[in-house]
């Protein structure tokens, strides 16, 4: 009995000795940090959650997060930063993001340079090729995801793999999202809805599509799509980098790019760099077609007045791509405590279900891991009028590519297309 009480208080000390590195690193955190932070890895994932949260308080919390979309900035801005301050006494602070690569180049030249403490970032919310970057840049720090309260809500899928590469735990899953194609039932009464079909009506519409130009996120997403539907659909590229797959099925998807763009607007002499800008052609009928990862986009743009009321979505046929947005921690944040807790509330269904509410965000928690209350709040979201239904959206759902394959199309497609 005395061993056993001796080994409970060893425990007790242990967790107060966190506890007590936590305080200090979080009294630092709206200032520079000097030395390295105290927590590691192993000694979060023994520690209590309300250490945790005691750690964070009254700290600020800096995240990184792409800023190309006004509303979700201005939601980020009000509701998220109001809730998380009334909640866990934190303060959020914005670092606008154009595209998450700067970042992650960021943190590798400071790994390089030995700048191990006082980052200027405590969450990057990436995915995808980045997140491959930063994992073989060692800038990320973990693994601490399964470890979160909150990871209970995210299924297999979303918590294994991020593009191929395995996350091991060095980020979480919080956001949901699935490539659409938008278009205005009065101009366009029936969709193209596979690459094929897409194709041949390119081809007898001149000017009257384009796309955005990789490497941005959607413009790099619509071309994978035509690397699926030459490569015989999504499997064979979620596997690993298979060379003579790719060079079979990217020697087709360059040749039919080359081959409509004459038929795209201005000719394919120049190619819309941002969503926001394929956005307006749409909207002042400059073309017939809009695309996006986010399933509501459509309706939002109606809501504002930006888009006609007759505009609607459609997936194609073959299936379209879907995947999981993540939030990591670089490896020299200020607020390791601080972090944490913001990350586990983004992943709560209390997040998720006002996300949904404000930004129509596709709910990205199964439906079976949700208490009563929630399952109902999630099963009467409102859901706008070009918006397609969760059924119709998970029967054309195709994961995505290893992440080589991205990269590799994307260099591709710069050099074989744009420059020819």
């Amino acid at each position: 009995m005395a061993k056993n009480n001796r080994k409970t208080k060893d425990k007790r000390i242990f967790s107060l000795l966190i506890c007590m590195s936590l305080l200090v690193l979080s009294s630092c955190a709206r200032g520079p940090a000097k030395a390295r932070p105290a927590l590691t890895p192993a000694e979060f994932s023994v520690m209590r959650w309300e250490e945790v949260l005691e750690g964070a308080r009254g700290t600020t919390v800096n995240y990184a997060m792409w800023s190309g979309d006004q509303a979700r900035n201005s939601f980020f801005q009000g509701e998220v930063r109001e809730t998380l301050e009334r909640k866990y006494g934190i303060a959020l602070r914005i670092v606008p993001l154009s595209d998450t690569a700067e970042m992650v180049n960021k943190l590798l030249n400071e790994r390089g340079a030995g700048k191990t403490s006082g980052g200027s970032v405590d969450i990057l919310w990436i995915n995808g090729e980045n997140f491959r970057t930063a994992r073989q840049g060692n800038v990320l720090w973990g693994p601490f995801a399964d470890h979160l309260p909150n990871i209970r809500y995210y299924d297999d899928e979303a918590r294994i793999r991020d593009f191929g590469t395995p996350t091991e735990g060095y980020e979480a899953p919080w956001q949901k999202a699935q490539f659409v194609m938008a278009y205005d039932t009065l101009r366009v009464p029936e969709p193209p809805r596979s690459i094929a079909a897409l194709r041949g009506w390119i081809k007898a519409h001149p000017g009257r599509f384009t796309y955005i130009a990789p490497p941005d996120f959607t413009g790099s997403v619509f071309i994978r799509h035509i690397l699926f539907h030459f490569g015989g659909g999504s499997l064979p590229f979620q596997t690993g980098f298979d060379a003579a797959l790719y060079e079979m099925a990217s020697a087709a998807t360059i040749n039919l790019l080359n081959e409509i763009k004459p038929f795209l607007w201005r000719r394919g002499e120049t190619y819309p760099a941002t969503p926001r800008e394929l956005d307006r052609l749409f909207s002042n009928n400059e073309i017939d077609f809009a695309m996006s990862y986010g399933t509501s986009f459509a309706s939002e743009r109606i809501a504002r007045g930006e888009f006609p009321p007759t505009t609607r979505t459609f997936v194609f046929a073959e299936g379209t791509i879907g995947n999981y947005s993540f939030l990591a921690i670089p490896f020299n944040s200020s607020n390791l405590a601080g972090a944490l807790a913001v990350i586990n509330h983004l992943m709560s269904p209390e997040h998720a279900l006002a996300q949904a509410r404000e930004l129509g965000s596709v709910f990205p928690i199964a439906f079976d891991r949700l208490n009563e209350s929630d399952r109902r709040a999630a099963g009467v979201l409102p859901r706008g009028p070009a918006t397609l239904n969760d059924t119709e959206l998970a029967a054309h759902r195709v994961a995505e590519a290893d992440a080589q394959y991205l990269e590799r199309l994307e260099k591709d497609w710069l050099e074989k297309v744009l420059r020819q």
